[in-house]
């Protein structure tokens, strides 16, 4: 009999680790795998990546055994603030970045805050326009199961846009520039991190609900611990 296509526990696209450092590290290893297989093939790695703790975290155990300075990082969504804001998405994966692979982490690549929110979002799509491929997208899940800036039920996920404005986030700021699953689906790799205990009821919810945004993400790899999948 073969396991549930519903990312549960015994669905084979689910890799549960004993604790969360387990998680980071084997992440880590993975996407450093595809971006070094894209360097080889094409001299460049074009990828999607959030922001959130467990991608920091992962982030943060990547070494610099590649060539990193080929990797464009396109950020999945960026709050409206402004570029020093500690809110600042950018700035967060940008530090974590140069702490550990030094200054030729490469090119981080994020809508423009400085300018308008819809100018920003329509400078950002013609940007997300001339990438013909996206290697991968490393996304992780809020305790509320939102991904990037898709909230649960909100109709950013139907946009039919590369990129759309969210003013209504429930966590300030509340505008926020976000890809759309229209962009994830371009993404032949989509990987998602989700450790601890916080993420039980998210987890459950995708579990059952094909109409969450994580089973419309439809990632290809899901990494969590084993306090996440309880």
């Amino acid at each position: 009999m073969s396991p549930k296509q519903d990312f549960s526990s015994t669905d084979p696209r689910v890799q549960i680790f004993a604790i969360d450092s387990q998680t980071f590290k084997s992440a880590a290893n993975t996407i450093t795998e595809l971006i070094d297989n894209s360097i080889n093939q094409y001299q460049t790695a074009n990828v999607i990546i959030a922001s959130g703790n467990a991608i920091l975290q992962t982030l943060g155990c990547l070494s610099a055994i590649i060539n990193w300075q080929k990797v464009n990082w396109f950020l999945a969504d960026e709050r409206c603030v402004a570029a020093n804001d500690p809110q600042s998405n950018r700035l967060q994966i940008t530090r974590v970045l140069e702490k550990s692979l030094g200054e030729k982490y490469g090119t981080v690549i994020a809508p423009d805050t400085r300018i308008t929110p819809e100018k920003a979002v329509a400078d950002y799509a013609s940007r997300i326009a001339s990438i013909s491929m996206f290697n991968f997208c490393l996304l992780g899940m809020g305790n509320d199961g939102h991904i990037a800036s898709l909230l649960p039920q909100h109709s950013a996920l139907s946009s039919n846009e590369s990129c759309c404005l969210v003013t209504d986030s429930p966590n300030p700021p509340s505008e926020r520039i976000t890809m759309t699953l229209k962009t994830f689906a371009r993404v032949s790799s989509r990987v998602l991190i989700t450790v601890g205990a916080a993420k039980n009821d998210a987890i459950r919810k995708y579990i059952a609900d094909p109409q969450t945004p994580v089973r419309l993400f439809n990632p290809t790899i899901i990494f969590s611990d084993r306090a996440a999948y309880q």
